[in-house]
């Protein structure tokens, strides 16, 4: 046993320091190894953000599209080309148009659109312009001069709600080609030179003022109009107040002479004569009594109410 024991220790004492230096060595390259392909897989991890894509290249030639959350590409054959929004973006363009009248015209527009959010619109959009801005205003200028070219300056302003939505038309398939979606497209406004706007301020005052000048005329029409019908109907309500007034009257003449014949038996004219001398006299009375009367020449001679009631027995007797 003690020999075997001698044999086994002389072995280990054959052992090299070199061979546990090799072997720690080794051990530390292989956990090396392993933590660098750690490291390189969390660096292919991808956290992507709402209403976002990553466009992933390949050796160089477009792969795939990364959508929003966790996502992976493989390190150092996969790289991250573009990053896109999906969000709508605002195009705002002001520039000078000459209408169909040679007037140069100020318009400002303003293009809402965003990019197609699937893999063909994000591949057409990130590869199929080089300058995406000066594209899209070039189009938009492009669009806008032939339309307003046709147009007087008078016409723009009465048809932008029209030229809007013939633009937006125009231009919806070309950016479809070019992997966007147009949302709206606003002019949102339109302006001359002085001098014409000024001109056109003066038309537009004097339009006014002969408008004015035609309802006050109408106005006067219906006025005068109405008045008269008011006097035609004041004057046969009169009329027939008038009528109904000399009828009771004449009522009242009749009643008061058959009352009068029964009471003095004298004749109708007789009555009638007495009946008008005594308004006569109630006439002078009321015309005395009235506070704007200022002298009256009357014949007062005594013979006079008997001359009357003579002359008017005459006249109903016809003589």
């Amino acid at each position: 046993m003690r020999d075997r024991y001698c044999l086994i220790k002389n072995k280990n004492d054959r052992i090299p320091p070199q061979y546990h230096l090799d072997n720690e060595i080794i051990m530390i390259t292989l956990l090396s190894f392993i933590l660098l392909l750690v490291l390189i897989s969390f660096s292919g991890i991808r956290i992507v953000q709402q209403n976002t894509v990553y466009v992933i290249e390949f050796l160089g030639r477009f792969r795939r599209i990364m959508p929003a959350g966790f996502n992976f590409k493989f390190p150092f054959l996969e790289r991250v080309s573009e990053i896109v929004t999906l969000r709508q973006r605002n195009f705002a363009l002001i520039n000078k148009y000459p209408s169909r009248d040679k007037v140069i015209v100020d318009v400002s527009t303003n293009l809402i659109y965003s990019v197609d959010p699937h893999e063909e619109g994000v591949k057409r959009y990130v590869y199929s312009l080089t300058n995406r801005d000066k594209s899209i205003g070039a189009i938009i200028e492009n669009s806008l001069r032939t339309y307003i070219a046709k147009e007087t300056h008078e016409g723009i302003l009465e048809k932008k709600e029209e030229l809007a939505a013939h633009i937006k038309s125009d231009l919806d398939k070309q950016f479809a080609d070019w992997g966007m979606v147009i949302a709206s497209f606003q002019i949102t406004e339109v302006s001359f030179p002085e001098a014409i706007t000024k001109a056109m301020s003066e038309v537009v005052a004097s339009q006014q003022l002969m408008k004015a000048a035609s309802n006050k005329g109408e106005a006067v029409k219906i006025q005068t109009v109405k008045e008269a019908e008011a006097e035609k109907e004041r004057r046969r309500l009169q009329g027939e107040g008038v009528a109904l007034e000399r009828e009771a009257l004449a009522q009242g003449l009749k009643h008061s002479i058959e009352i009068m014949q029964v009471a003095t038996g004298k004749q109708a004219e007789e009555i009638l004569a007495l009946l008008t001398l005594t308004q006569y006299t109630d006439t002078l009375k009321a015309i005395g009594m009235t506070p704007n009367t200022k002298v009256i020449f009357l014949d007062s001679s005594p013979g006079k109410p008997k001359e009357l009631m003579s002359q008017m027995v005459q006249a109903f007797q016809g003589e």
